[in-house]
């Protein structure tokens, strides 16, 4: 299956990592698409699947919504999906569950399998947000449904899986230091590091990110709109490549062919965005670590990112691997230093690689991920 958003290319490797500690893996999903069977069969040993009823999703997440249950939870509820699950169950008698993010814990619920399940919840959905006023009006009308789910799948699963400390602090500060032993740190890796090229396009300013996600959407439109043209202002050659699966019309509109370019899914990510003088995430909001980061520093390319993000990875530090910035201006500025110096370029190249090589391999990071806490099994 194409990796093409930071969820997938997640669960894949967790997928991976247990394959590789021999255990055998049965996937319940629940798809948007005709889903390609043969390429989940390379890494799962069976494979069940439900295609999502679009009018479905609409009815259960307003009776979520009214029901005091999270509106995306509801989005993704399928009677036929937990038909098939409970059928799953009986059939494969599996010994350990994982539920690959929040929105999955009702069909656990239904089941009654508290005891024999690992929440893979990635990031903390409830941590505040900034960006333009429609965004904020969608996480504001989820935020508190969120906070109360988080708050009961934590107290009532014995084992919750994130991949940034600060999320487990922020979800701890909620529940006051009560019930959150169930919270567990697996960060995200990177599983494969390309080689050094040999040739920077000093031109190329990139991207990378899976576009159907709104904080994707919001960082690309705010660059657009706020920091690129500051940059071009001083280098007006600079071009600006989105390199992301599934962008929605507001994000292919921004193509204008000649300075920013919109690519769509690319087969090979690290060898479209090696060249890249520069990545820039400019994310406003986040929860988690940002494989948008960790794939650019994997690569090589110096990294400009906001203090949002730059928190999920303690490794960071402004001006030796990475630049932070906040304000737009400051943002360019580094931006613009980064092009126009070769050694202060390669300097934070080298020590941005040195960072993912040492701290960020998939097998440290989901090392002991299965191994079951009291309650479970």
């Amino acid at each position: 299956m194409p990796e093409c958003g930071g969820d997938l290319l997640r669960i894949n490797n967790i997928a991976r990592y247990l394959k590789s500690k021999g255990h055998q893996l049965v996937l319940v999903s629940y798809t948007e698409e005709t889903p390609d069977i043969d390429a989940a069969q390379e890494l799962y040993d069976k494979v069940y699947t439900v295609k999502r009823n679009k009018i479905a999703s609409m009815f259960y997440s307003a009776l979520f919504m009214l029901t005091g249950r999270p509106i995306q939870c509801g989005y993704y509820y399928s009677r036929a999906f937990n038909s098939l699950f409970k059928k799953v169950i009986k059939k494969e008698k599996p010994g350990l569950y994982i539920s690959h993010l929040l929105r999955m814990v009702p069909f656990l619920e239904n089941a009654k399998l508290q005891g024999k399940s690992i929440v893979e919840m990635t990031d903390a959905l409830a941590t505040g947000a900034k960006g333009n006023n429609l965004l904020q009006n969608i996480y504001k009308i989820e935020k508190h449904l969120i906070t109360k789910y988080e708050k009961f799948v934590i107290k009532r699963y014995p084992k919750v899986v994130l991949v940034s400390q600060s999320d487990i602090d922020f979800l701890s500060s909620n529940m006051k230091g009560i019930h959150t032993e169930a919270l567990e740190l697996h960060a995200n890796g990177v599983e494969y590091l390309s080689e050094n090229t040999n040739h920077t396009d000093t031109k190329k300013i990139s991207f990378i990110g899976h576009m159907q996600s709104l904080q994707n959407q919001d960082a690309v439109i705010h660059f657009v709109n706020d920091i690129f043209p500051l940059i071009l202002a001083k280098i007006p050659e600079m071009k600006f490549y989105i390199v992301g699966a599934h962008p929605p019309k507001s994000i292919l509109k921004l193509d204008n062919g000649k300075n920013i370019f919109v690519t769509g899914f690319v087969d090979d990510l690290n060898k479209f965005v090696a060249d890249s003088c520069i990545a820039v995430a400019p994310v406003q909001i986040a929860a988690g670590i940002q494989n948008k980061v960790l794939v650019a520093m994997a690569n090589g390319i110096p990294v400009v990112l906001t203090p949002l993000i730059a928190k999920a990875i303690p490794e960071l530090h402004d001006g030796d691997n990475c630049f932070i910035r906040e304000d737009n201006q400051s943002f360019a500025d580094a931006c613009i230093s980064l092009i126009e110096d070769t050694s202060l370029r390669a300097k934070i190249k080298e020590q941005g690689r040195k960072t993912i090589i040492n701290h960020y391999s998939w097998e440290e990071k989901l090392n002991g991920y299965e191994l079951p806490r009291q309650a479970l099994l």
